[in-house]
């Protein structure tokens, strides 16, 4: 390809990486200059201008015009102020300006670096390329370190306030209730509280034509922080509710160090583990109770969709298989159990379908007699806690002997730790003093170390055990003023399940099919108080 003699581009950056330098190295400034060089030397010149870019990342839209048109064959020479106006990415600024220009026939300038490449190699390129990226770094962790002191100290650094706040116009770092759109979060968390999935809370809010969130900051401010359909602005994902829905900020906590880049040369950002993330309690007023956030989250991870049968499926995210410990998946055929279907394990469904060994079995279990069951059960609880007294005696007997297990289990498991400790002392001792040879006490240790880890680990899930089991009486009470708010239940409905009810596992049927022998269990374990002593649902 015949390349354009002459011909120069003239290449400006600017971004916030440059601190202290931005006014030197202003975009007018590096136009002026190198417009100045262009004119005396002769050139023909092209700008290409990026303001706004980090050096780190060489994905900025003039730069990549300016290769389109080097390989293009339009630009002969490429001229910068200096070598960290092209970038401060060593390995990318060395394939540049050492591979893909020289490639190309085309000639690197850095003007106030003294670079020249028509005068052969510059061996002090590589070293400035590598200052420029080290002050990347440097700037770089910098910044981070400023975040990270902003969260700990709870202070909101993040561009747009969550929707339902706004920023306090007296200090921006922190977050005032914005009362056009509170209620409207209030009411959302009361939706799903109510068993509504997301999908369904994102279509109220469509039809009330309530605005979205980057819909509502372009009409207050005329900032377009995301894309939105101007002619449908109250269009909510399904996406946008869960994620208001799961944000812990509603309850008065500042998060942040949620997102994060892997790297100070990758712009991208990647979700960080929950257990990572930096939160500081009570900077804000709440919009919702901790009670009424914590009802939501499992639900919130349920995704209830529209079925055959067209009539909501109560039971959603509540039913688990009790032999694989999966989820049970809605059958909604109308011919199927009096038109109101069934439930199948999910392993067994998707194992049949791809041919699985071992896919469980089906614990196929109707829709109606299931609610039936359940609510039967619910009103024989209900009746039971009518005595207060006799009630919370029935709970601590079926505990009682469960904890006194796990007490003597506990003290077993310390006795032993105890005696493992010793033993490795001692193995230590006769290695040392030459009685033990060193093969011997590699694997006697190797062992004792291995128990001892498993020890470890049982005795902090015993622990737990028991100081779950100690809170059993406030857990009763707990349960006892729900059930307060109730008499006999007439018709079960999700809201009446989900107050209730945490998990309701079911057994594969015994017996033969259809036959009077037929029987199948399903365990019911209430919020609060888990399963209630006595036996299992039968139907």
């Amino acid at each position: 390809m015949k390349r354009q003699a002459n011909t120069a581009a003239l290449y400006c950056r600017l971004s916030r990486d440059d601190g202290g330098d931005a006014e030197s190295n202003s975009i007018q400034t590096q136009r002026m200059m190198l417009q100045r060089y262009a004119k005396e030397h002769g050139l023909a010149a092209s700008e290409y201008i990026d303001d706004g870019y980090s050096g780190t990342s060489f994905d900025r839209p003039n730069f990549q015009r300016m290769i389109a048109d080097i390989e293009a064959g339009k630009i002969s020479t490429v001229i910068c102020k200096d070598l960290s106006r092209l970038g401060r990415n060593n390995a990318m600024v060395a394939y540049y300006t050492e591979m893909h220009f020289l490639e190309n026939d085309v000639r690197f300038i850095a003007l106030n670096d003294g670079i020249d490449t028509a005068h052969g190699e510059n061996e002090i390129m590589p070293f400035k390329s590598v200052i420029n990226e080290y002050y990347a770094r440097d700037i770089s962790k910098k910044v981070r370190t400023a975040k990270r002191t902003r969260a700990l100290a709870g202070e909101h650094y993040g561009g747009r306030a969550p929707y339902g706040y706004i920023k306090d116009p007296a200090d921006r770092h922190r977050l005032v209730i914005d009362e056009e759109t509170a209620d409207t979060v209030r009411w959302m968390f009361q939706l799903a509280a109510d068993g509504m999935g997301v999908y369904r809370i994102a279509r109220q809010l469509y039809e009330k034509k309530i605005l979205i969130p980057s819909a509502l900051e372009f009409q207050r401010s005329g900032s377009l922080q995301s894309k939105f359909d101007p002619d449908c602005p109250w269009d909510w994902s399904d996406k946008t509710v869960a994620g208001i829905l799961r944000n812990p900020m509603y309850l008065g906590h500042m998060v942040n160090h949620r997102l994060a880049s892997k790297s100070f040369k990758m712009q991208k950002l990647v979700r960080v583990p929950q257990e990572d993330w930096i939160i500081v309690e009570n900077t804000h007023a709440p919009l919702v109770s901790q009670q009424l956030f914590d009802r939501v989250q499992p639900l919130v991870a349920v995704k209830q969709r529209e079925n055959q049968i067209g009539h909501e499926n109560i039971f959603a995210g509540l039913l688990v298989c009790a032999e694989c410990g999966k989820g049970m998946r809605f059958l909604s055929c109308p011919t199927m159990r009096g038109g109101e279907g069934a439930f199948n394990c999910a392993t067994y469904r998707s194992g049949n379908r791809n041919g699985a060994e071992n896919p469980c079995s089906s614990h196929h279990i109707g829709y109606t007699a299931l609610r039936e069951a359940v609510l039967s059960n619910i009103n024989l609880v209900l009746q039971a806690s009518f005595d207060r007294d006799a009630f919370v005696e029935l709970l601590k007997n079926g505990t009682e002997d469960g904890l006194a297990n796990e007490a003597r289990e506990l003290a077993r498991c310390k006795r032993r730790e105890s005696e493992l400790r010793s033993l490795v002392r001692r193995a230590f001792e006769q290695n040392a003093s030459g009685l033990l040879s060193d093969g011997m006490f590699a694997d006697l240790c190797g062992g004792y170390q291995t128990e001892l880890q498993q020890l470890t680990e049982q005795i902090a899930q015993l622990d737990a055990k028991l100081t779950a089991g100690a809170k059993g009486e406030d857990n009763a009470a707990r349960f006892l003023q729900l059930a307060q708010q109730y008499g006999t239940v007439q018709e079960l409905t999700r809201e009446i399940l989900l107050d209730f009810v945490e998990k309701i596992f079911i057994h594969e049927a015994t017996g033969a099919p259809h036959s009077k022998n037929r029987r199948r269990v399903i365990e019911i374990h209430y919020r609060f108080i888990g399963r209630l002593p006595g036996e299992a649902v039968s139907l």
